[in-house]
């Protein structure tokens, strides 16, 4: 056959000379090794490593749709039911403080509202990934700063500033004490404003 002379040594285990149209056993076991060494580079070339960084990095174009055909309009479905459970749920959280009902709102209404209208689309993991601090003025015994603050760190500041705030107020209102035991409670308890404040901005 005239196409033996191209098929290389290597691939056969024989020279081309050596080759007949009659396919002896031992020129096709060379031709089964030849083929074999071909299939695992293929499989080698096709199976590579791929960087971390490329092999999980989301396909945007995948994520929007699903985003917009599925995940969004289930979300907007969902806004009555969080709406209706937030009211529902408002005689209850508003007796426990004006604190418990904003967290409320934050996670029923707020949260789920922002998801579907101020989420980009295909945006899940940047999402809930993404910096939600905002500048909050914090108030120390000696002044004034501003810090940036996560929602849930600035949730824990005014709590804590009124809990100050209440026992200043009670400290002020014990005019039995003498003047001098006062002021030292008054010192006493902005020291320990001090190391609350400077414990809530470590976390």
């Amino acid at each position: 056959m005239a196409f033996f002379p191209l098929v290389p040594r290597w691939f056969t285990g024989h020279s081309p000379e050596s080759l007949t149209p009659d396919f002896r056993p031992n020129t096709l076991a060379g031709m089964k090794r030849g083929l074999s060494l071909v299939l695992l580079w293929g499989m080698a070339s096709w199976g590579r490593a791929v960087p971390p960084s490329d092999y999980f990095e989301p396909d945007l174009t995948m994520y929007s749709f699903a985003d917009l055909f599925f995940v969004r309009p289930m979300s907007l479905g969902m806004l009555p039911l969080t709406g209706t459970t937030f009211a529902a749920s408002l005689p209850f959280t508003a007796g426990a403080g004006k604190e418990s009902a904003a967290r409320s709102y934050d996670i029923l209404v707020g949260e789920p509202t922002e998801y579907v209208a101020a989420r980009p689309l295909g945006s899940f993991f940047d999402w809930e990934n993404r910096d939600r601090t905002k500048p909050v003025v914090i108030k120390f015994p000696d002044g004034y700063t501003v810090a940036e603050l996560s929602p849930q760190q600035e949730r824990r500041y005014r709590a804590a500033l009124r809990e100050h705030q209440e026992r200043i107020s009670a400290i002020e209102r014990e005019t039995e004490l003498p003047e001098k035991d006062r002021q030292a409670l008054a010192a006493a308890e902005e020291r320990r404003w001090e190391n609350v404040l400077r414990l809530l901005l470590s976390l």
